[in-house]
């Protein structure tokens, strides 16, 4: 079942509201000063329609600096509609120093609370869905970046001193510990109204990157350093953000439907999809050069010029997977927790008479899942596996993240894949190459472990075929569960597909 990662947006998003955050590689401190409250309304727009609002607030007391973010945004899948909500905080000294932050995301029906507390080498995280908390400790990033205040104190000053072209770098607790890069040039004085009045802000163009993800957009920012309107095109699609009222930024959404749109018509009809063993394709960019895919058991990558790859899919040769950290794809993290206990439960279930033969015992947990989730809706944007269990409804991320969880449980190391599937009809749509994600588990064959790929969503009558194409793996790490995943966003709706020969 096809889907578009709805998340990945709300990631974006994430991006394009850390504009006023910035901190330049050259210059590490920003003058310490006591700012005045703020309380900031944004509207959220994609392709002229209004999708959602975000909320600011920054807030001093007891020598701290707090800055709250939330954010509401509701999009439309088919004929179904999702809203994902997110709301952050951040707690630093007056003169920048980093204490701690937190974020909520509602992906799914349960919120996941995570909370970061910086230390001098590490920083903890302790991740929380219904009660259950997993801790887990990570590496303080690398390099020079400001907490959010202290960069709005930055940006506001290289503003004041006339600077043309200013590079920095934050941090958002809505990416987790990844390090955003923004490069800011051909700033230049300007108006914009804002809520009625003709304000004058400075209008940048602004290179952001954040991970495997870069995106291009054109802002509109006040001398203090706050976002007045941001721009960009991301996947095909208009996406903006604008200074406003808290009347207006809460007004009904009329979210755009943003799932159809992703879809790749490929060079020619497949008969039979889902029987095919071996699929040949080149895969380009309308615009721009494609970026690194995995090769997994069954896919094969080569570069064949002018940014364009050929993949070839054959599940009748797996590639050996090499050397690999199995503790990683077996670990329980709060995406795939292979310890809850329903999990377990319904693990020993799937698996009784199923025999020791780890292939067997795979094949018969992704049949399992296939069987017990009966509500295979697309009104949910990313369950957790524990959500799913509870459930039993869900689109291809719940069956692929259920899948996962249950093969760790059965000692099966597995990961998640995301690409795309051909589909003979879906949506009111015909023959297509829709956004999929996948799992895969690392498997016995006679050339050594490979990273064999399991497909929950399909019946009984095949585990995978031919006309999957993966564009990203991820191990479901903690904190890093979305990163490799939004590496497909230059992706979207910009993707060709030929197909060379299908078998």
């Amino acid at each position: 079942m096809p889907r578009h990662p709805i998340l990945l947006l709300a990631f974006l998003l994430g991006l394009l509201a850390t504009g006023s955050r910035a901190q330049s590689e050259t210059q590490t401190t920003a003058q310490p000063e006591t700012r005045p409250d703020t309380d900031r309304w944004y509207e959220i727009w994609i392709d002229d329609s209004r999708s959602g609002w975000s909320h600011e607030t920054v807030t001093t007391e007891d020598g701290r600096i707090t800055t709250r973010s939330e954010m509401s945004m509701t999009i439309g899948r088919a004929d179904q509609a999702i809203t994902i909500r997110t709301v952050s905080s951040f707690v630093e000294t007056l003169a920048g120093e980093t204490l701690e932050m937190a974020v909520s995301q509602s992906l799914g029906q349960t919120p996941i609370e995570s909370t970061y507390t910086f230390g001098a080498d590490e920083v903890l995280i302790t991740s929380t869905q219904e009660g259950n908390a997993r801790d887990a400790a990570m590496p303080t990033p690398e390099g020079d970046w400001l907490p959010p205040a202290a960069a709005a104190r930055f940006l506001a000053q290289r503003l004041a001193s006339g600077a043309t072209k200013i590079t920095s770098r934050t941090i958002d607790p809505s990416n987790g510990l990844t390090i955003v890069t923004i490069t800011r040039t051909d700033i230049t004085p300007a108006e914009i109204e804002v809520l009625g009045t003709m304000t004058d802000c400075f209008r940048m163009k602004n290179r952001t990157t954040a991970g495997p993800v870069t995106v291009e957009s054109e802002e509109w920012v006040a001398s203090d350093g706050a976002m007045l309107r941001s721009e960009a095109n991301l996947g095909g699609m208009k996406m903006i953000m604008i200074a406003s009222s808290r009347e207006e930024a809460l007004r009904d959404a009329d979210p755009a439907e943003i799932m159809i749109s992703t879809f790749v018509k490929p060079s020619r009809t497949i008969r039979n999809a889902r029987t095919r063993q071996r699929g040949v394709y080149e895969v380009r960019l309308r615009d721009g050069t494609m970026p690194e895919l995995p090769i997994s058991a069954y896919q094969r990558v080569e570069p064949i010029g002018d940014g364009a790859v050929r993949v070839t899919v054959d599940i009748t040769a797996p590639i050996p997977a090499g050397e690999i950290d199995r503790d990683i794809f077996l670990a329980a993290t709060t995406y795939a927790d292979s310890e809850d206990r329903v999990i377990q439960e319904l693990t020993r279930k799937a698996l009784a008479g199923a025999g020791e033969a780890p292939d067997a015992r795979a094949e018969a947990l992704r049949q399992f899942v296939f069987a017990y989730i009966t509500d295979k809706n697309l009104g949910t944007a990313f369950a957790t596996a524990t959500e799913t269990a509870r459930s039993a409804q869900g689109d291809c991320t719940e069956h692929g993240l259920l899948l996962a969880a249950m093969l760790r449980a059965a000692g099966i190391p597995s990961r998640v894949a995301v690409g795309v599937v051909y589909v003979d009809r879906f949506a009111g749509q015909r023959d297509v190459f829709g956004y999929h994600l996948w799992t895969q588990a690392l498997l016995e064959t006679d050339n050594g472990p490979a990273w064999i790929d399991l497909d929950a969503t399909l019946d009984a009558s095949a585990p995978f075929d031919a006309t999957h194409i993966a564009f990203a793996v991820n191990s479901l790490e903690e904190g890093k569960a979305m990163n490799s995943l939004v590496g497909i966003t230059p992706l979207l709706g910009m993707l060709e597909i030929e197909v060379i020969e299908v078998e």
